[in-house]
């Protein structure tokens, strides 16, 4: 009798690259706990510094930081 093609799939060796990844960040829970705390940080960082970027390109012209030599006391 044939195997269903669900029976098969699951019969079948994984790939060694998810093994590396589950055994490496996912097996124990300390281990994923520290993988998504520190791809939160990491993620958290990346986002900010995006969107400080795009604010100011968006408000060039507009912010101190851009006109503030305009305003320069001589002395």
């Amino acid at each position: 009798m044939p195997q269903p093609a669900w029976v098969k799939s699951r019969l079948a060796p994984e790939p060694a690259f998810s093994r590396f990844v589950y055994n490496t960040f996912f097996k124990r829970s300390s281990s994923y706990m520290f993988t998504v705390i520190s791809v939160a940080t990491v993620v958290g960082i990346g986002y900010d510094y995006a969107m400080n970027y795009y604010w100011d390109m968006c408000n060039k012209g507009k912010l101190w930081v851009h006109i503030k030599d305009n305003y320069k006391e001589e002395e």
